[in-house]
């Protein structure tokens, strides 16, 4: 990997440390006096919203430099966190949230770029050192807000500086993203490597898209949005334990520096079983237990590692060289599925209880494994 990519690599923990946005806003919401339902109806908003544009983007980069779209991608996500940063009412509350999720439009964008300025021989070492380094900066940026933040006495001036943060390294990202990362001039871009290798199949790779789909539209129903308020409701817990939730993830993902070289799978099996392992997050959170809870995120961050690192090389190499418009379709339906699930979510929690929002989604990922598994190994026709 040339020095640029490099620093595209260090730097993508600038989005990981942002994520801390998706983590912490639900209990934001929970502090603006938002129930659950209604904070389900925000985000089932905001996906409405996104799902209407998200092929269109796809589309128009595929002749247009990625970079562009991914600077005003970060750009609306960090407005998105100053706008969140002064929010004290629903409106403002969805407004940001509008903003933040406009980045999900532009995603489709993350794939086109890579597969550009990554060759194919160096996508597995770049997926596999791509969660190591963000979760690990990750960890080490949020375990000293365990010590040093006084949740009782600030707990607003604690988000706010979050979001304020958030905003302003968005903003270098941004600048590095037209500045110094590699620049592609199109969505259609291949390495000279992957031109004159590249042979895709339309079966592996809609199996690949449908499998992101299933898996992000079932993290759409169950959220950070409902552990949070279950955190809240059931087990009297605060912010403060959502980061070491999101700790214990980061360093069980650092930790595969140790482990995950000794797991020797082609990338078809690496994403089945992902799939299958992360199914168990969701069965672990049916039980009401601080033990089972935080024992729930270091099983997802298992099959995360795995997961991650075979789905992108899966997909670039299997993907059209027209990918813009298959992944900005696929990302479509995946955000218009998540239109419903948040509301319906909260529904679900605020009527039956959280452990029927926990089953359902086990039930999907483990429905997802069997479906990928067949879309691997089915040689029939793929229309």
């Amino acid at each position: 990997m040339n020095k640029n990519v490099k620093r595209y690599l260090f730097m993508s923990s600038i989005p990981a440390f942002s994520f801390i946005t998706i983590l912490i806003s639900p209990m934001f919401a929970n502090k603006l006096g938002l129930s659950v339902y209604e904070a389900g109806m925000v985000f089932s908003i905001v996906y409405g919203v996104q799902s209407i544009l998200t092929f269109l983007i796809g589309k128009l980069f595929e002749k247009r430099s990625p970079n562009y779209g991914i600077t005003i991608g970060r750009t609306l996500f960090g407005i998105g966190n100053l706008v969140l940063a002064y929010s004290f009412n629903f409106k403002l509350y969805l407004f940001a949230q509008i903003l933040i999720g406009s980045f999900d439009m532009f995603f489709p964008l993350l794939s086109m770029y890579e597969r550009a300025i990554i060759s194919p021989k160096n996508r597995n070492k770049f997926y596999t050192l791509l969660p190591i380094i963000s979760e690990g900066v990750k960890a080490v940026l949020f375990i000293p807000m365990l010590f040093f933040i006084d949740y009782d006495k600030t707990p607003i001036t604690f988000y706010r500086t979050v979001f304020l943060i958030v905003f302003l390294l968005n903003l270098v990202y941004s600048l590095f993203m037209l500045k110094v990362f590699p620049k592609v001039k199109n969505g259609n871009e291949l390495t000279k490597s992957h031109s004159l290798n590249h042979n895709p199949n339309k079966r592996k790779y809609l199996t690949v898209l449908l499998n992101q789909i299933l898996f992000f539209s079932n993290f759409g129903f169950g959220s950070y949005l409902i552990i949070s308020y279950y955190v809240k409701e059931s087990l009297n817990g605060d912010t403060k334990i959502m980061l070491i939730y999101e700790i214990i993830f980061s360093l069980i993902v650092l930790s595969s520096i140790f482990w995950r070289k000794h797991i020797k799978m082609n990338a078809e099996k690496t994403l089945i079983i992902g799939t299958f392992i992360m199914s168990f997050f969701y069965f672990l959170l049916m039980f009401k237990s601080w033990t089972t809870f935080f024992l729930s995120h270091a099983v997802l961050a298992i099959g995360f590692t795995l997961w991650i690192s075979a789905k992108e090389p899966l997909k670039q190499e299997y993907a059209p060289k027209e990918f813009g418009r298959w992944e900005g379709f696929f990302n479509g339906i995946q955000i218009f599925s998540k239109i419903f699930t948040p509301i319906l979510a909260g529904f679900i929690a605020s009527k039956f209880s959280y452990s029927m929002v926990f089953l359902i989604s086990f039930l999907v990922l483990l429905s997802n494994t069997v479906i990928t598994l067949f879309g691997f190994k089915y040689k029939g026709r793929v229309l």
